[in-house]
C-alpha cells in the first residue's frame, strides 16, 4: 500500500470535512467542496485495492463518501431552481453529515484496523 497516497487521502479528507462544515452553505462553497470531494474519491479508488489487500476494514466509508458526493451534486443542481431552497438545505446537511462520518470511519479503520 502506498502510504504517501494514504496520507494525501487523509489530508484531502480533512479538507472535505472542513468544507462540509463551513463552506457548503453557498453555491460556490458547494462547488468547491464537490471538486475537493471528487479528488478525494479518486484517491480513494486508487487506495481501495491496497487497503483491501492489507485487510484494513473501513465499513461504510466508501458508501458514505459516494452518498455525500451524490448529495452535493443534487444540491448543486437543485440550487439553480427557485423554490428549492429548503430541499437544498436539507440535502446539504445530510451530505455534510455523510462526509464527516466517512472521515471518522476512515480514520478509525486505518488506526484500529
Amino acid at each position: 500500500m502506498n502510504s504517501v497516497v494514504l496520507i494525501v487521502h487523509l489530508v484531502v479528507g480533512i479538507l472535505v470535512a472542513l468544507s462540509a462544515a463551513f463552506f457548503v452553505w453557498q453555491r460556490v462553497g458547494r462547488r468547491i467542496t464537490l471538486y475537493v470531494l471528487t479528488v478525494q474519491i479518486l484517491l480513494g479508488v486508487w487506495l481501495m485495492v491496497g487497503l483491501t489487500q492489507a485487510g484494513i476494514p473501513v465499513p461504510h466509508h466508501y458508501e458514505l463518501g459516494l452518498l455525500s458526493w451524490i448529495g452535493y451534486m443534487a444540491a448543486n443542481g437543485m440550487s439553480r431552481r427557485e423554490g428549492t431552497e429548503q430541499a437544498v438545505r436539507w440535502i446539504t446537511i445530510g451530505s455534510s453529515v455523510c462526509a464527516i462520518v466517512a472521515l471518522a470511519l476512515g480514520w478509525y479503520g486505518v488506526n484500529h484496523g
